[in-house]
This record gives C-alpha cells, sequence and structure tokens, in this order.
C-alpha cells in the first residue's frame, strides 16, 4: 500500500487504547480525513508537537479503510499562543468546529483551509483589532462557498434595496422595515454599521477585514447570526460555540 504524503490541519482529536491518537486532519491534497497516531501521548513522543490540536503539519501515512496509519508527521505550525488565551482557544476551536461538521470526510476545500490557517495565523498572533471580525468574515466566506450565499442587496419580500433592517434567517437574506412583520421565523435587527460589515465579509479579504473595528456588542451579534444562519443551512450546530457564550456570560 502506498504513503500518501499531504499538509494538514488538525481540527479534533480523542484518546485511543493507552498511548494513542485518533485524528481528524483536514488536509490540502484528500480533504478531511481520520488517522490514528501510535504512541503520541507518550511525552518522549517524537511526533507529540505534530499532532496536537491545531497543529499544522506535513503528514506520511498509510491509508486505510477506515482510519489512517501515521508514519511521520513533521510540524509547520502549532499556533501555540491558542492554548495560552482562553478565549482565543474557544474561537478557533469553534471554527475548527465548523470545518468538521460542515465537510464530509475525503471531502476536499483547499481554498478554505488556506483561509482557515490566515485567520488562525491573525487570531493567534493577536494581529487583529477585533477577533470576531475575523470569525464573521470567515462564517460569511464559508458558507458562501458552500452555495448558502444569503442576500444582502435587496429585500427577500419586496424585492427593494431601501430601508433594509433586519437578517430573516428562513428567508436567507435581509428584510424592509414593511417586510419584517410578514416574515416568518427569527429575525435579527441590523445597524447601519452591521451591515456594512456583513457585506464586507463577502467583498475584503481577510488581510484587509484584520484591521476592521467595531462595536464590541454588535461584533456578537454578527457571529450568533451568522452561526444561527450556518447551523439552520448544514442542519448541524456547533457546541464549541455553544461554550464560547458561556465565557461571555459567565
Amino acid at each position: 500500500m502506498a504513503l500518501i504524503k499531504t499538509k494538514g490541519l488538525i481540527i479534533r482529536e480523542q484518546p485511543y487504547k493507552e498511548q494513542d491518537k485518533i485524528l481528524t486532519i483536514f488536509t490540502e491534497d484528500e480533504g478531511k480525513i481520520q488517522c490514528i497516531a501510535r504512541g503520541v501521548r507518550r511525552q518522549k513522543s517524537g511526533l507529540l508537537a505534530s499532532t496536537q490540536i491545531f497543529a499544522y503539519s506535513e503528514f506520511v501515512y498509510y491509508p486505510g479503510k477506515n482510519f489512517g496509519i501515521i508514519n511521520q508527521a513533521n510540524l509547520i505550525e502549532a499556533f501555540y499562543p491558542l492554548r495560552t488565551d482562553l478565549t482565543k482557544m474557544a474561537l478557533a476551536s469553534y471554527l475548527l468546529d465548523l470545518m468538521y461538521n460542515t465537510y464530509e470526510f475525503y471531502q476536499k476545500s483547499p481554498e478554505i483551509l488556506k483561509l482557515l490557517l490566515h485567520v488562525l495565523f491573525y487570531i493567534s498572533g493577536g494581529k487583529a483589532r477585533n477577533d470576531l471580525v475575523l470569525v464573521g468574515a470567515f462564517q460569511m466566506k464559508l458558507v458562501s462557498y458552500l452555495g448558502y450565499r444569503p442576500v444582502l442587496e435587496t429585500c427577500m419580500g419586496c424585492q427593494h434595496d431601501q430601508a433594509l433592517s433586519h437578517f430573516s434567517i428562513e428567508q436567507n437574506g435581509l428584510v424592509c422595515r414593511d417586510c419584517r412583520e410578514q416574515s416568518p421565523g427569527y429575525l435579527y435587527k441590523l445597524s447601519p454599521a452591521m451591515l456594512e460589515l456583513l457585506r464586507d465579509f463577502l467583498k475584503q479579504p481577510i488581510k484587509q477585514l484584520k484591521d476592521r473595528e467595531i462595536n464590541p456588542a454588535e461584533a456578537v451579534k454578527i457571529s450568533d447570526l451568522l452561526d444561527h444562519y450556518i447551523s439552520c443551512c448544514i442542519g448541524k450546530s456547533s457546541k464549541a460555540y455553544a461554550f464560547y457564550k458561556t465565557m461571555l456570560n459567565p
């Protein structure tokens, strides 16, 4: 059986037997895969650093029917600061949770993986004015890439582009003040700044958005909105995001 060599980000880990781990890795070439890393729970394991959660490494593994077997792993980036800041770790864990929930095994998305690595780099390095802006940008770009891009230019009820004031989860986009009373389901009220930021999430690159300032409460509301929207689109909710929210409201 031929060995496979690919770079990937560890998005989930779980103990296996006494010294092993089962790793879920989102790879550049093979998509989302699961591999067994033998002996990596020993402190002296040479694969310890390269097989931890958040590690972006180059992996060599034997493919199998259910699990690959890791033969070699070389660490590229550990994003170590994420482990020393509970809030950053919670946000980063949520992004990994999105990747796990959104993609099936062996489904590839190298563009989204690259985007995620950029976001983790900025959050880990403290290079963003507000980490939630980066999280919101990733949420929006991910859901749009998956084919669920919300309508942010016109009202989903009357198709007009004036007085757009609320986001309708069930209608996949904005509604105006006149149509909101007839809109089914849950609505999020948007300030002009929130609406502008949602649109910029689609148009602007992460590198530009990292310098964006926003009211902290509105940043949380945008992330809540997009998490709710993504959960409805893919039919799965994120426990990691629920954990993050408990940190904000202990």
